[in-house]
């Protein structure tokens, strides 16, 4: 026997006084039968179905909590182009768009309830997704990047040619 196992305290649970204890608040033993009745069956999957769309439509909102700290970041990063402003609003513009393409991965763990419908709740996740790429145009336009003005696109003006000239001599 070494020295850590002469330090360590030993607790033999067998030869406990068992002393008896009452059982937790709460506790319903193994010979408890609990009683369900039709009503009080279909009323809990009524709940059940009601939460669980509660909780779909929470997931659906989610993006939007996120609107107002995404764009107060976006505000903070300034208007100049720079590494900062760019990979904000480069990830402003992936995540969202992500997020919509992969739609029915938040929703997969609602797909099996019976009774949840995930249509409203997909809209608004996508809506609060398509609000998150608006905050990311804006921004872009802050920067100076959106080709907004009459003058970003004077590359595509035809040229006139020129048919008829007339000069004065000179003498």
């Amino acid at each position: 026997v070494s020295e850590n196992d002469q330090t360590m305290p030993r607790f033999d649970l067998a030869r406990a006084g068992g002393a008896k204890l009452p059982p937790p608040l709460g506790y319903v033993g193994a010979g408890a039968v609990v009683d369900a009745t039709d009503a009080s069956s279909s009323k809990a999957l009524r709940i059940k179905t009601e939460m669980m769309q509660k909780r779909a439509l929470d997931v659906g909102l989610a993006p939007g909590k996120n609107i107002f700290m995404q764009g107060f970041m976006m505000w903070m990063s300034g208007s100049s182009i720079n590494i900062f402003s760019i990979m904000i609003t480069g990830m402003a513009f992936i995540n969202p768009i992500k997020a919509i393409v992969n739609v029915d991965e938040p929703f997969k763990r609602f797909k099996d309830t019976p009774g949840v419908d995930l249509t409203l709740p997909k809209l608004a996740f996508i809506a609060c997704n398509l609000g998150m790429v608006a905050l990311a145009l804006w921004k872009c336009n802050t920067m100076g990047l959106l080709p907004i003005t009459a003058a970003d696109w004077t590359s595509f003006l035809v040229t006139k040619e020129i048919v008829e000239v007339s000069a004065v001599p000179v003498l």
